[in-house]
């Protein structure tokens, strides 16, 4: 799952904040999700409720409530490969930080030898 995004130097800063984004659509994707599930439900029970009186209007609403279920679906999906692609970038930010970490460890290092010789 790469985008152009991983093939341009970025800053961690900058990946901090594509995982911030990515974490708050799929926060709303899943909301929606819910909200289309929730109707969904209350799509099908109508429409067994109006099948003896009027099967045309059941059938009208048990295919809309097939197509919520449908667009609920591929919301949940794009949450889910939201959320991936944050995890990976935020993988990412922690191995920058881990090399920073260890870059200016070893810095420390020197400097403290350096002044054990003095």
């Amino acid at each position: 799952m790469f985008s152009e995004k991983d093939l341009v130097a970025r800053t961690a800063e900058d990946m901090s904040q594509e995982v911030a984004e990515l974490l708050a659509e799929s926060k709303r994707l899943r909301e929606e999700y819910e909200l289309a599930l929730h109707r969904e439900g209350e799509l099908r029970a109508e429409s067994v409720d109006c099948r003896p009186s009027d099967p045309e209007l059941a059938e009208q609403l048990w295919q809309e409530a097939e197509t919520l279920r449908e667009e609920g679906r591929e919301m949940m999906r794009l949450s889910m490969e939201n959320k991936i692609r944050a995890a990976e970038v935020q993988h990412r930010v922690d191995i920058h930080d881990q090399i920073e970490s260890m870059d200016n460890s070893e810095e420390v290092w020197r400097k403290a030898a350096r002044a054990g010789r003095i």
